[in-house]
């Protein structure tokens, strides 16, 4: 074969390759995300003969590992964990949690996803509201189990997904400590928490893929038990955030 035959036979296979290569399918290997939250929460605290609302910004940082964003059928599953903290005057919040979702996905066409996700976490808060003067610390440390439906749609570079679910609290713990009061530590009653979230996964295709998504999450916390310190003690939450992070 001379040298410009193989030269046109190159060159026609370049140009057969080259939308081949533009609309090569997404990778659906798990992936390990890192990055930065921000949050606005509502709050309506009320102890004894006492109520409060308050609201304030929270930041902070989370990290996932997992395929939930990438799997386009068969056992999808998710780890991750966050970290958040706000304050506003005398108000301050933090917070930490983990968790991990196991679920199977299938496919409806092509580009379009279900799925169900169960599982399970842990979670950790510190509300410090400042109530006529006295500096109050509500801790609770609850684990929970999960469960939601799913529905991913996949793009040319990437992937688009809704998650709607709840969390269920499970032998909850909580310790209040009011100024001149005391502390004491009560049962929290089992709740069942609702949240919904969009995630957008871009450039899947390239060197650093980038996921973004906003969320919201409701939350309400009730003592189960008797106190002098904790009468009828209660508090709910609305939680508006968002996320961004790099992919790896």
């Amino acid at each position: 074969m001379s040298a410009r035959h193989l030269l046109r036979h190159t060159c026609l296979l370049a140009l057969i390759a080259s939308p081949l290569a533009a609309t090569a399918a997404p990778s659906t290997d798990p992936l390990f995300t890192f990055g930065l939250l921000g949050a606005y929460d509502k709050f309506k605290f009320e102890g004894g003969s006492e109520t409060d609302k308050e609201h304030l910004g929270q930041g902070g940082v989370f990290a996932t590992f997992g395929n939930k964003m990438t799997a386009e059928s068969g056992f999808i599953y998710q780890i991750g964990a966050e970290a958040k903290y706000g304050k506003k005057n005398d108000n301050k919040l933090k917070e930490a949690q983990a968790d991990l979702d196991l679920g199977w996905r299938a496919a409806l066409d092509a580009r379009n996803f279900v799925d169900v996700t169960v599982g399970g976490g842990y979670s950790w808060s510190r509300f410090e509201p400042e109530i006529n003067d006295l500096d109050t610390k509500l801790t609770v440390k609850s684990p929970f189990a999960k469960a939601a439906l799913g529905y991913n749609h996949q793009f040319e570079a990437s992937t688009l997904r809704v998650e709607v679910g709840a969390r269920h609290t499970l032998d909850g713990r909580a310790r209040l400590k009011v100024d001149d009061f005391g502390s004491d530590s009560v049962d929290l009653k089992d709740r069942t928490n609702p949240y919904a979230e969009v995630t957008l996964l871009m450039n899947q295709q390239g060197g650093m893929p980038v996921q973004a998504g906003v969320y919201y999450t409701r939350t309400e916390y009730k003592l189960d038990g008797d106190s002098p310190v904790a009468d009828n003690t209660k508090l709910k939450r609305d939680e508006f955030g968002f996320k961004v992070g790099l992919a790896f």
